[in-house]
């Protein structure tokens, strides 16, 4: 491949896949990849615990707005349209999976205390998808473009 037609991929890879590109614009084939790379991403990078083992992950349209992924009994499911970008899908998939590693006992009761905005497995949750988010992203480019 010549030095024109590699530009040509990367700009066409970096389009579809950047930060703000949308979900929607994405096959389903395509958007189930991500999720999949995401899921081996977060194993590698973010934690594994083999007593868990890997949550099973389902990547639908959403019926709630403002709901972009939740975590329940080892799933984790995405809400492509509500996400939007694919951005917000990889760091809803990140958040997500921080979930599956938490010990997630006495969730509810501090939910009703303090709120989701404030509830510390949610902080933390952000906090480790605001860290991986970017790479994980550009990993996935990476691995597309050398595709």
């Amino acid at each position: 491949m010549n030095f024109v037609s590699r530009m040509l991929k990367r700009i066409g890879i970096m389009s579809k896949y950047g930060h703000h590109s949308l979900l929607t614009d994405l096959t389903r084939s395509e958007r189930r990849e991500l999720g999949q790379f995401c899921l081996d991403y977060c194993k590698m990078n973010v934690g594994y615990k083999r007593h868990k083992g890997l949550p099973k992950f389902s990547i639908t349209k959403g019926k709630v707005y403002g709901t972009f992924g939740e975590y329940c009994d080892k799933k984790i499911s995405i809400y492509y349209n509500e996400c939007g970008s694919v951005g917000k899908f990889v760091h809803t998939f990140i958040h997500e999976y921080t979930h599956h590693l938490q010990d997630l006992r006495g969730y509810n009761k501090v939910l009703s205390r303090v709120g989701y905005e404030n509830h510390p497995l949610e902080i933390e949750a952000n906090e480790v998808a605001d860290k991986y988010k970017q790479d994980c992203l550009e990993q996935f480019r990476n691995l597309k473009i050398n595709d």
